[in-house]
């Protein structure tokens, strides 16, 4: 069985604790849905990393979440997360896992509720990411009530590039609920639409303030272009501010999440729009036959269970169709082609995941280094390959 009696037990003790820690920690607030069937399947958007902990301590029944097989490459923590809430791993490298679907169906069977951040990921930006139809296709085949589930303030508490949580108000809520027989005659498009619609957060107009004397640390995480000269790489952060070495602008983050600065060149109004501008920034950059990005890097291989396997400490590069890790004397370790890539991610707040072949390479710096510029690159020059130039680039 999927559905064990101790998962009860689990929530019970574990739910009552949550619920005081978050409204003393992060003044989260909650509005109440009084009718809830059981069993059911929660979608939410994700924006902190403790999402997962905030919805379970909503939900009076144990909660089976969908979660990248990344959370269990650790023996101790991967099997103490196995056993006190047995979590349905998914490979993030594949769109539609069917051994993830069919564990799904499982848990549904046993009267098990399901819960599934869809975006797959946490924003980066404030706003709800893409979120792949095959959502729709599978809450179908689940047949069971749907729950749309928001969580509001997140990103200004705890916004994925940044250390340490800041001051500042959070709240959570039903946005819908639908029954079976209100969605099974509906198209797929249709129920991907109301699904879209009804998770769809933007924390940035949430109207909140958020006190930290180091808003703006580690913005550089996601932020790598300079708006006012457009050099890569140049960008710095330190306390509320963050500047660009090449050039001198400046930009102030500021407690309502907006962005200021003195500097004429400078028109962004958030991070949001920082982050469509280096996006179109470098699907602008001229690449040639030289390496595009260069990074110092970690390089290791995550293990389900076990410790990750140590491959070597060098540089981090991509060209116009590979990835290259190579030691300090130059030496080529390892070369990724493009063509047998079955993705890139990023992931927490300094790591790229490479699924290569049958293999998942992980790449990491204990520096700010900034890899989702990579991810970013891998995907605009697949793209324009494939001849899909307007293809969602992920994360």
């Amino acid at each position: 069985m999927w559905c064990k009696k101790r998962h009860k037990v689990i929530t019970a003790i574990f739910r009552p604790i949550f619920k005081l820690h978050f409204r003393m920690k992060y003044n989260l607030k909650v509005k109440v849905y009084k009718e809830i069937d059981y069993p059911a399947l929660i979608l939410s958007n994700h924006i902190t990393s403790l999402d997962p902990f905030i919805v379970g301590s909503y939900f009076k029944q144990p909660l089976y979440y969908m979660a990248s097989m990344d959370l269990f490459q650790h023996f101790f923590i991967g099997k103490l997360i196995k056993f006190l809430v047995n979590p349905i791993p998914k490979v993030k490298s594949k769109k539609s896992d069917l051994t993830a679907i069919k564990s799904c169906i499982k848990v549904a069977r046993e009267n098990g509720t399901i819960c599934i951040f869809p975006e797959g990921n946490r924003t980066v930006t404030g706003k709800l990411g893409n979120i792949d139809k095959s959502i729709a296709k599978l809450a179908k085949s689940l047949k069971l009530p749907v729950i749309l589930f928001n969580i509001h303030g997140g990103y200004g508490t705890e916004p994925r590039w940044g250390q340490g949580v800041r001051k500042g108000k959070m709240h959570c809520e039903i946005k819908k609920i639908l029954t079976y027989d209100e969605y099974k005659d509906l198209e797929l498009d249709e129920l991907y639409n109301i699904i879209v619609e009804n998770l769809r957060v933007d924390d940035l107009n949430y109207h909140n303030y958020y006190k930290s004397k180091k808003n703006a640390m580690y913005l550089e995480r996601v932020l790598y272009v300079c708006p006012s000269c457009q050099s890569f790489h140049s960008l710095k952060s330190k306390g509320n501010k963050i500047k660009c070495v090449n050039c001198g602008m400046e930009a102030t983050y500021n407690r309502d999440l907006t962005l200021s600065s003195d500097n004429e060149l400078f028109k962004m109004k958030n991070i949001s729009e920082w982050y469509d501008f280096e996006i179109d920034a470098a699907k602008k950059l001229q690449v040639k036959d030289c390496f595009i990005y260069e990074d110092d890097a970690f390089l290791t291989m995550p293990r389900l269970y076990k410790s990750k396997k140590k491959l070597g400490f060098g540089k981090l590069r991509i060209y116009n169709d590979y990835f290259e890790f190579i030691t300090k004397n130059e030496e080529v370790i390892y070369k990724f082609e493009f063509e047998k890539v079955e993705a890139v991610t990023y992931l927490g707040k300094k790591k790229m995941n490479i699924y290569y072949g049958d293999e998942t390479y992980q790449v990491f710096n204990k520096k700010d280094s900034c890899f989702l510029k990579y991810v970013h690159m891998y995907y605009i020059l697949k793209n324009k390959k494939d001849n899909n130039e307007n293809t969602f680039i992920g994360i």
